[in-house]
């Protein structure tokens, strides 16, 4: 990665996921991971959705925005798990949102996020995709706000996961939600936020949270 400062945190998050089990003494041992899963090897099928508010206009190019949230996170996967995982994806873009920026917008603080909000953007998106894509095909979900954001401005939070996260809240125990469409076409994966201008550390980082499920209101590791 050319940024390393900027994708520090999901770096060392992709070792802990990713790190082969010869590699667990390194960390005194595999039990000190804790509850551990094989749901992050092999194909993760991921629907990657860029969407834009009316009255906000994305300033990075749909193709620029493909290659990060695609091909990128794919090649990084792929390295981070020498070869044990892989993203199959599907990006589909633009879609647009029915409702002004204002409705959608989040606090940059975890604590602060109002999940009505982040329940909206998600379902919003859906129901702009639900008479073309069969939701069911995916195990993950990742939507991109197309306006240019910093902690408070433009969509307010660059990158964060909503399920499991956001959805239910991050405090106490964690569980995966269900989001729905207007014409009821169900989700219940994982689902990772990150605006048009987030770095790919951060979209790793994200997705990293829901890969490995959850066990006992914790995430477990992959």
């Amino acid at each position: 990665m050319r940024r390393m400062g900027v994708a520090a945190a999901a770096i060392v998050l992709a070792l802990l996921v990713f790190l082969p089990s010869g590699a667990g003494a390194f960390f005194g041992g595999d039990a000190e991971l804790g509850s551990q899963s094989d749901q992050a090897k092999g194909e993760l099928r991921v629907l990657a959705v860029a969407v834009r508010f009316p009255d906000a206009k994305p300033t990075f190019a749909l193709d620029n925005i493909r290659k990060r949230a695609v091909d990128d996170l794919d090649r990084y996967v792929r390295e981070q798990s020498y070869g044990r995982a892989w993203l199959k994806a599907d990006f589909r873009g633009w879609v647009d949102l029915p409702d002004s920026l204002s409705r959608y917008k989040v606090s940059p603080h975890n604590f602060k996020v109002d999940r009505a909000r982040v329940r909206k953007l998600i379902e919003d998106t859906m129901t702009g995709l639900e008479k073309d894509v069969d939701f069911s095909r995916y195990r993950h979900m990742l939507i991109i706000p197309g306006v240019r954001t910093m902690p408070g401005e433009g969509y307010g939070m660059l990158c964060y996961c909503a399920n499991p996260g956001m959805l239910t809240g991050v405090k106490g125990k964690l569980a995966f939600t269900t989001v729905r469409s207007r014409d009821g076409r169900e989700f219940g994966g994982g689902i990772f936020v990150g605006a048009e201008n987030a770095h790919l550390g951060m979209f790793a980082h994200d997705f990293f949270h829901a890969l490995g499920g959850i066990d006992g209101g914790k995430r477990r590791v992959p």
